[in-house]
């Protein structure tokens, strides 16, 4: 069973490894993942979990996902509204507090606060404390 996060019987029909997601990349992605999930680590106890295509990063709900490429890192961050940035690839309305920002990293100076400050707010929808404002009604 993964820490912090409950299991779902997706989950227990497969199993994937950080080593496959790692097979074939160079160490500039795998630092670039490492680092990543380190900011990711900073938010508070979180489940690392490696599905098919992605990593995703897991309290409540999945809030952050990776895959790794060749050179480098492409994923999202789930926030709870739309934060327009030029370092987004693409934003995508899920629902009015959900909205998946894409973002690629290259290199680990791109790891920086504005990510940290991006990784919490999507913590905080992992949580699904994005919704306690609106239960209160």
């Amino acid at each position: 069973m993964r820490k912090v996060v409950l299991q779902t019987a997706n989950s227990r029909c497969s199993r994937y490894t950080l080593h496959e997601h790692f097979a074939g990349k160079s160490p500039t992605a795998i630092a670039l993942f490492r680092d990543f999930a380190k900011l990711v680590k900073r938010c508070g106890p979180v489940g690392v979990v490696p599905e098919k295509t992605r990593i995703a990063f897991q309290v409540r709900m999945s809030f952050a996902a990776v895959s790794l490429r060749r050179e480098g890192l492409v994923g999202h961050v789930v926030l709870a509204r739309r934060l327009e940035n030029s370092r987004f690839t693409k934003i995508e309305y899920v629902s009015p507090r959900n909205h998946v920002h894409s973002f690629r990293f290259y290199s680990r100076e791109e790891l920086d606060r504005e990510v940290l400050a991006w990784l919490r707010e999507a913590y905080r929808v992992g949580q699904q404390r994005h919704l306690s404002k609106f239960r209160q009604t």
